[in-house]
């Protein structure tokens, strides 16, 4: 058992290099006056970096549209100076910053697939209050982080807690509402949509 539990760790951090340590330790003041409702329909987006060459995921992150927007960036590297960091937890997101995000991940070698599904606020906020929940998140560990946080809604249900980035990735694509954007960057670092 311990031979399988070694060898799942050793290609889940193969297959996971995407994900790098750091917690974040914004205090509650600064959290609150940086929170930000976005005029939007309430929604959680599931956002996987992707390796071009093997079309594999690395990592994976939560926008989610509650009374507040947020990123959940569970053993993520994203920072910002004007958004405050709670363990895994990122605040303060406007449209913009949600592009910074995604421009940030996207690079030569790997794009950002964005999956977004409207839910209802009640759930999005149960989301949000389930990631800042969670705290710190060890290195390797942001798809069972993010699998987790989803399979405790009904729509989510039968997302299994896994290592892999790619597997929750391909759940959330089976579901018809889900509305897709592939973010590229090319060597130029200019941005294109593609859907």
């Amino acid at each position: 058992m311990r031979a399988l539990t070694a060898a799942i760790l050793l290609g889940a951090s193969l297959f996971t290099a995407g994900c790098a340590s750091n917690s974040g330790k914004a205090l509650p003041e600064e959290i609150a006056a940086a929170e930000v409702s976005v005029p939007a329909p309430a929604s959680v987006s599931v956002i996987t970096m992707v390796n071009t060459n093997t079309n594999f995921g690395e990592h994976s992150a939560l926008l989610i549209n509650g009374s507040q927007q947020i990123i959940y960036d569970p053993a993520g590297s994203f920072r910002h100076s004007q958004l405050p960091r709670r363990d895994d937890v990122v605040y303060g997101i406007t449209p913009r910053y949600a592009q910074y995000y995604f421009s940030y991940h996207a690079r030569f070698g790997y794009y950002v697939k964005v999956q977004t599904l409207e839910i209802s606020r009640e759930e999005a906020d149960a989301m949000i209050a389930a990631a800042q929940a969670k705290g710190h998140v060890p290195k390797l560990f942001c798809a069972t982080a993010i699998s987790d946080v989803l399979n405790d809604f009904p729509q989510f249900a039968d997302i299994p807690v896994t290592f892999f980035p790619g597997a929750i990735m391909k759940r959330v694509a089976q579901n018809e509402a889900v509305d897709t954007l592939i973010i590229r960057e090319d060597d130029i670092g200019q941005n294109y949509r593609t859907d």
